[in-house]
């Protein structure tokens, strides 16, 4: 039941209603008062910061490529330097989004019209009917991985993934949709983004460049800028040592990313470009873009620049390196047409098959390395920009094989065994070892001499000059395989010589290397044969040169090196140079030993052989030269020649090694070797073809017949 209110009540009620109505309106007012206090100071004090707000939406940092350092020879000259080009990037921050393959066609169509190429490393044929490339199986492996199909898809397979993962439109003729496709699995391989820009073209001519600005309203995301690019001058001339760079591989970017790679950017790949990378390469910089929400450029500038790296010189001066490879191809070349030249009676032809070479030089008292030359070779412009014809060439031109070729030493090894032999007082200077034609301590195992009939009665220095076989089986013997190879690792076979673009240790016989590498162990008979540089020994051409010098120096090995010095950029400050190291001293203390090879040596230089003999070349020398022949046994019936020594004998300057690939006369190389280092005198006969006829030229024509002439 409701009662009546009394009048006391409804005042009260009604105060409280004025009370409750009142409090409301004040925290309305209060919300208010502070909402357009709010706004004001949006609009009007902090305005100018707000309305910089919705324009700077996005900025994004770029990389701004670095000149990578010079790589000049021993005399300044450049071999690796760099060109400012026109390059077409394209930049995420403007490249529009769904209309990415449109804006491709539309570039590559203007590069295509002037002929310029850009990057595109799809395995597939660029028209129709596609087909895979004649490359290395993996890359085509990681390619199908990449585009997510199986290892085993088909080429028709291939193609629809790509055109499907970049969304190609079905109004593409095949070409394009290929040409397109490749563009974007090239950026989605380089990591495109807002912080990584894509490098589409290098070194694009001007006449393109104006081509591209003029259609720039089209081509929203393409830009040109002016960066350095990698040349090669001479690229033919010691290719292999100075080496290359390109573009850094998703391996080599997984272990260098901390420091600061991108996939953008390019890596050295061989050579001293590879061993040098943390010198050469400079310090990128910075480029900053920011732009608006309708995506107009508010401003863009380097806000980091860019540093360049060291600069390196070599020890090799390239002229005399450039004699090295002529000298040896001509030589090559001449062994090749004995038949088209001269009497079928005269020569021996093994040369005719000859297949490939190598020549190292090195300086005695230091270690310099001054040539390395191997045949064939390549230009590195062609390594560049078209890896695999290189790479299927005839005779693997891109073996070093004077750095990475391993060979049997033959006789040349000979001056080793003679100095075990001595160090280890098995024979003097004087002792003698008779050779009957044929060695008969083993009664199972009786192997001649070259010299059938025998030498008679030999001391070390007539066994070097006659390399009689019989001797060197008898002083191996004798001395044992532990301490042929002591004295062989002293003298730098089978170890690592530690050049800066690095090479095979190779390795001398030992029962270790029996046991490890074949399975069963070594024999007296393999001894033997080691002391005669057969067996299992294997060298390169820098081993035996290094060998050389180091006999030349009484014991004392020194590292070999290539990198004389290392500048900054523009060789106007030097950081460091690079100072001879021993790497072993031996029997420093035993100058008999030392005294009795070179003298073996020397007579072996000495020692004429009508009509192409050893040291009829060394007629009218201010000195005379000290060396060692050899002709190894090699795989496939097949035999090298191989010669090494040093000059002057009196004071020693150059070491040298050569080897010929189933061929025969490395010897007749020697001399023009000295003309050319000693007296810039190498100056070869021509045939029409430009290539010589003679392995060496006329020192005296009124006192000396040509060697290989009339």
């Amino acid at each position: 039941m409701n009662l009546p209110k009394l009048p006391g009540e409804k005042k009260l009620e009604k105060l409280n209603f004025v009370i409750r109505f009142s409090v409301l309106v004040g925290i309305m007012l209060v919300f208010g008062f502070v909402g357009v206090a709010r706004l004001m100071k949006i609009q009007i004090v902090d305005g100018a910061y707000y309305s910089a707000q919705t324009q700077r939406n996005f900025t994004a940092n770029q990389s701004v490529q670095a000149a990578r350092g010079q790589i000049v020879d021993s005399e300044g000259r450049v071999l690796n330097g760099n060109q400012t080009v026109y390059k077409v990037i394209i930049q995420r921050a403007f490249f529009p989004f769904g209309e990415e393959n449109e804006t491709i066609k539309r570039t590559l169509a203007i590069l295509a019209e002037r002929g310029e190429d850009w990057l595109d490393s799809v395995p597939v044929t660029t028209a129709e009917p596609f087909e895979f490339l004649d490359v290395q199986e993996s890359a085509i492996e990681d390619f199908k991985r990449f585009i997510g199909v199986n290892i085993d898809a088909t080429i028709e397979q291939c193609i629809k993934a790509l055109f499907d993962n970049y969304s190609i439109s079905s109004g593409y003729d095949a070409e394009t949709g290929r040409a397109v496709a490749g563009v974007r699995y090239e950026m989605e391989l380089r990591h495109f983004s807002f912080r990584n820009r894509f490098t589409l073209a290098e070194d694009i001519s001007f006449e393109t460049l104006v081509a591209l600005k003029e259609r720039s309203s089209s081509l929203p995301g393409i830009d040109i800028i002016e960066e350095p690019m990698r040349v090669y001058l001479n690229g033919d001339v010691m290719a292999h040592t100075r080496g290359a760079i390109g573009r850094i591989s998703a391996e080599e970017f997984s272990e260098l990313q901390e420091h600061g790679y991108s996939l953008n950017d390019t890596i050295g790949k061989t050579g001293i470009e590879f061993a040098m990378e943390s010198i050469l390469r400079g310090e990128n910089g910075t480029r900053t873009i920011v732009r608006n929400m309708q995506g107009v450029a508010v401003s863009d500038e380097v806000s980091v620049s860019a540093s360049p790296g060291n600069s390196v010189r070599l020890t090799i001066d390239s002229r005399f390196q450039e004699d090295l490879q002529v000298m040896l191809q001509n030589h090559i070349y001449w062994l090749r047409t004995l038949d088209q030249t001269y009497d079928n009676t005269t020569f021996n032809y093994r040369g005719l098959n000859t297949e490939g070479g190598a020549v190292a030089v090195i300086e005695v008292k230091t270690g310099r390395v001054l040539g390395l030359a191997t045949y064939p070779t390549y230009d590195i412009n062609d390594y560049v920009l078209n890896y695999e014809s290189v790479l299927n060439a005839e005779l693997t031109p891109l073996l070093n094989r004077a750095t990475s070729g391993l060979y049997r030493p033959g006789s040349a090894f000979k001056p080793i065994t003679s100095a075990a032999g001595l160090y280890n007082n098995i024979v003097t200077r004087h002792s003698t070892v008779p050779c009957g034609g044929t060695y008969r301590f083993f009664p199972d195992y009786q192997p001649h001499c070259w010299a059938r009939g025998g030498h008679g009665s030999l001391n070390v220095i007539a066994a070097l000059r006659v390399s009689c076989n019989i001797y060197y089986y008898d002083v191996g013997r004798r001395t044992g395989i532990d301490a042929l190879a002591e004295t062989s690792h002293a003298l730098g076979i089978g170890v690592n010589l530690g050049l800066e673009t690095g090479g095979p240790s190779g390795r001398m016989t030992t029962p270790e290397v029996y046991e490890q590498l074949l399975g069963f162990p070594l024999t007296a008979g393999d001894t033997i044969q080691a002391a005669i540089g057969q067996s299992e020994t294997l060298i390169t051409p820098l081993h035996l040169a290094v060998a050389a010098a180091t006999i030349a120096n009484h014991g004392v090995r020194y590292r070999p090196y290539l990198v004389d010095s290392v500048w900054n950029y523009d060789f106007t400050e030097l950081i460091f140079e690079t100072e001879p190291q021993i790497a072993n001293i031996f029997a420093a203390d035993r100058p008999d030993v030392w005294q009795a090879v070179h003298d073996g040596m020397v007579s072996v230089a000495d020692f004429i052989t009508w009509p192409v003999g050893g040291a009829s070349q060394f007629v009218f020398l201010p000195d005379v030269a000290a060396t060692k022949t050899g002709t190894p046994q090699a795989p496939g019936d097949k035999y090298n020649s191989v010669i090494m020594g040093y000059y002057p004998a009196g004071e020693p300057e150059i070491a040298f090694a050569i080897v010929l690939e189933n061929s025969e006369f490395s010897r007749n190389l020697v001399r023009n070797i000295i003309d050319s280092y000693f007296y810039d005198a190498y100056e070869p006969d021509a045939d029409e073809n430009g290539l010589i006829l003679s392995p060496w030229k006329r020192w005296d024509e009124d006192k000396i017949v040509r060697l290989a002439g009339s």
